[in-house]
C-alpha cells in the first residue's frame, strides 16, 4: 500500500489492488516533480511522476486509452490508487474544451482563484511550462503554445489533476454533453408472434488486475460465464475490457460467440448460432467529472436479428463517468437521456431494446432514476451500491429470472436476467414472482449494498458537478479546509460520517478558506442553481430518501 520505484517499473497500488508498469512498455501520464506528499492529494487523472531529470514542476503527457483505470482512490496521506484501462485518449482534446475566457476574481470570488504574481502557482509553475516546458517539451501541453494566456496554462494544470494551482475564474461554457439532452419516446417490445427468451449478461472485468496483474486467474472470469450457461446468453456487455478473445476463448466459448471491442475498454458479445448481426457502432454520452476525470463515456451497440423468430434487439452497453452518482460534468440526468437519444437514433420501433452496464451510478443517482421514468429496470447488482445494471422496453412481467453469478475474480458481480418477448407463455404466478427492482434498488442503499468509510467500499449518495445547493440558514452547518475538503469525494465522505449532516457543498475555491472548501448542512437543500466550480450533493442516507420516493413511479411497463 506504498508507492515505490522498482528496478525498470512504477507500482502503485490501493489497500488492496496493486498495479506495475513497465517503464520500456508503456506510454506514461507524467506530472513532474510530485513529492509522495503532494501525490498523496491528487485524484482522477494525475499519476505519479516518472522520476525524469529536468521534469517541469506539472505538466501532462497524453497516454494510451488503456493506460488507466477509472477507480482511483486515496487515504489520508497515503496515496492508494488503481490504475487500468480507461481513458485520457482525449487529454489534449480535453484540455481545449476546458480552456475558456478570463474574468477577473472580483467578478466570481468563491470556487475560483486566477493565480497572481508573488504566488507559487504564478511564479513557479504557470513561468515554468510558458519559459520552459513548452519550448523544450511542446508535445507535453496539447493545445497550448508559449504565446498562451496565463490564464490557459493554469487551466491546464489545474485540468491535469495537481494541486499546484487551482480553477483560475474563467467564463463558464456549456458542456458538449448538454447539447439536445432531452428525452426521446420510447416503445414497447411487440407482442405478437412467437415467445422468445433473452438471456442478457453485464460484467465488470477489473481488467488490470485480474488480467494484467493475475493473468486471468485460471480463467476465472470466462469460467464463471461459462458455468452460468445451462441456458446460453444472447447478448453479453463487458466493462474494464482490453480484450473479449481473451476473456472467452480459453474456456472454449468464441465458437459460439462474435465479439466486439469498443472503446472506451468496453466489450460486448452476442451468440452467433441464435443470431445475426444488422449493424453495429459506438458513441459517446458523457464525460468525467473535472476532479475525477479519465475522459468521454460511451456506448457500443449492436442492432441483432433472431434466426429463429426474426425479432429484432438493439443491444448497448455502456460504462458510466465518474463520480461515482454524479453522472459526470453533464449530470445524470442529461447522461440518461443521451443513453436513450443512442436508442432512437439507431433502433427502430418494434424493436426490443436492452441496455446494460457498469453506470457508475447507482439508485441514490439521477442516472437511474430517470431511467427508471422511460424503461424497466430488470435488475441491478449491489457492487458499489448497485452500479451494475440491465434495462429494457420488456415489461416487468415478462422478466422470467434474474440473478447475480458472482465476481469469477473481479470487484464486480457478474449479473444476468432473462426476459421473454412475443406471445408470452408465462403462467400469471411465473409473471408476479419477480419484484418489481426499482424499490428493491432504493432499500438496498442503506442495506447490504450501504457504502463504507474507507475507500474501497466508499460511494457517495449524490453529487451535482457545476452545482451550488442553498440551506436553511437555521440548520446545523460546518465548513471544513485540508484534506478533507481536498476534493468533492473527501467532502461527501466527511458528510456521510457525521450523522449531523444531510447535504454538502464543496467549493474549488472560497476566499476565506484561500482554497478549497468543503461545507456540511443538516438540512436538505431548499433550492439550487448552475454555479462553475462548485459541487454539491446528498448523503447516501439523504439519497436513499429520494431513491425510495422516485422508485414508487417507477415504470413497470412503457
Amino acid at each position: 500500500n506504498s508507492c515505490f520505484v522498482p528496478s525498470g517499473s512504477f507500482l502503485i497500488s490501493r489497500v488492496f489492488r496493486s498495479f506495475a508498469f513497465p517503464m520500456q512498455d508503456r506510454s506514461m501520464a507524467v506530472i513532474g516533480r510530485l513529492t509522495l506528499k503532494r501525490f498523496s492529494r491528487v485524484l482522477g487523472s494525475a499519476l505519479v511522476a516518472a522520476a525524469l531529470d529536468g521534469a517541469p514542476p506539472n505538466l501532462e503527457v497524453q497516454v494510451s486509452s488503456l493506460d488507466m483505470d477509472d477507480e482511483c482512490l486515496i487515504d489520508r496521506g497515503s496515496p492508494r490508487c488503481a490504475l487500468n484501462a480507461l481513458q485520457l485518449r482525449a487529454t489534449g482534446t480535453y484540455q481545449q474544451q476546458r480552456q475558456r475566457q478570463a474574468k477577473t476574481d472580483e467578478e466570481s470570488e468563491v470556487g475560483c482563484h486566477t493565480a497572481q504574481k508573488g504566488e507559487k502557482c504564478y511564479d513557479v509553475d504557470i513561468m515554468w511550462a510558458k519559459n520552459d516546458g513548452m519550448i523544450n517539451h511542446p508535445e507535453w501541453y496539447k493545445g497550448l503554445t508559449p504565446d498562451a494566456s496565463v490564464v490557459d496554462i493554469q487551466q491546464f494544470i489545474y485540468n491535469s489533476g495537481s494541486t499546484a494551482c487551482p480553477r483560475p475564474c474563467v467564463a463558464a461554457k456549456t458542456p458538449w454533453c448538454l447539447e439536445g439532452a432531452v428525452a426521446p419516446r420510447l416503445w414497447n417490445p411487440p407482442s405478437a408472434g412467437p415467445a422468445q427468451n433473452i438471456k442478457i449478461l453485464t460484467y465488470n472485468l477489473f481488467w488490470w488486475n485480474l488480467f494484467n496483474i493475475r493473468h486471468g486467474n485460471g480463467n476465472s472470469a470466462g469460467n464463471l460465464i461459462k458455468d452460468n450457461m445451462a441456458m446460453p446468453f444472447d447478448v453479453m456487455g463487458f466493462q474494464e475490457c482490453e480484450d473479449p478473445e481473451t476473456v472467452l476463448k480459453p474456456v472454449g466459448l468464441l465458437d459460439t460467440y462474435e465479439v466486439f471491442l469498443g472503446e472506451h475498454a468496453i466489450c460486448m458479445a452476442y451468440n452467433k448460432k441464435a443470431w445475426k448481426l444488422i449493424v453495429n457502432g459506438t458513441e459517446d454520452v458523457a464525460e468525467d467529472m473535472p476532479t475525477k476525470y479519465y475522459g468521454k463515456r460511451g456506448v457500443q451497440w449492436m442492432r441483432l436479428q433472431s434466426l429463429k423468430t426474426d425479432k429484432k434487439l438493439f443491444f448497448m452497453n455502456h460504462h458510466g463517468p465518474l463520480s461515482v452518482n454524479s453522472g459526470g460534468q453533464c449530470g445524470g440526468e442529461a447522461t440518461a437521456f443521451n443513453l436513450m437519444q443512442v436508442m432512437a437514433k439507431h433502433a427502430q420501433v418494434g424493436d426490443v431494446l436492452v441496455l446494460v452496464g457498469d453506470f457508475n451510478a447507482n439508485a441514490a443517482s439521477l442516472t437511474v432514476q430517470t431511467l427508471w421514468n422511460h424503461m424497466v429496470q430488470a435488475f441491478a447488482g449491489k457492487s458499489w451500491g448497485g452500479v451494475d445494471n440491465i434495462f429494457t422496453n420488456v415489461p416487468m412481467t415478462n422478466v422470467v429470472e434474474r440473478k447475480i453469478m458472482g465476481d469469477g475474480g473481479s470487484d464486480h458481480d457478474a449479473i444476468y436476467t432473462v426476459v421473454q418477448v412475443g406471445e408470452t407463455s408465462l403462467l400469471k404466478s411465473q409473471a408476479e414472482s419477480l419484484v418489481l427492482q426499482p424499490p428493491q434498488s432504493a432499500k438496498e442503499l442503506t442495506g447490504t449494498a450501504k457504502p463504507g468509510y474507507e475507500w474501497q467500499v466508499f460511494w457517495c449518495g449524490r453529487l451535482e458537478d457545476n452545482t451550488e445547493y442553498s440551506f436553511d440558514e437555521n440548520a446545523w452547518s460546518q465548513k471544513v479546509t485540508g484534506q478533507d475538503a481536498a476534493d468533492p469525494e473527501h467532502c461527501c465522505r466527511v458528510c456521510q460520517a457525521n450523522q449531523n449532516c444531510n447535504s454538502w457543498l464543496w467549493k474549488d475555491f472560497a476566499v476565506e478558506a484561500k482554497g478549497k472548501q468543503c461545507i456540511m448542512s443538516g438540512a436538505h437543500p431548499v433550492s439550487k442553481k448552475s454555479t462553475d466550480g462548485f459541487v454539491s450533493g446528498l448523503t447516501y442516507i439523504a439519497a436513499a430518501q429520494t431513491a425510495a420516493e422516485s422508485a414508487q413511479h417507477a415504470l413497470a411497463k412503457i
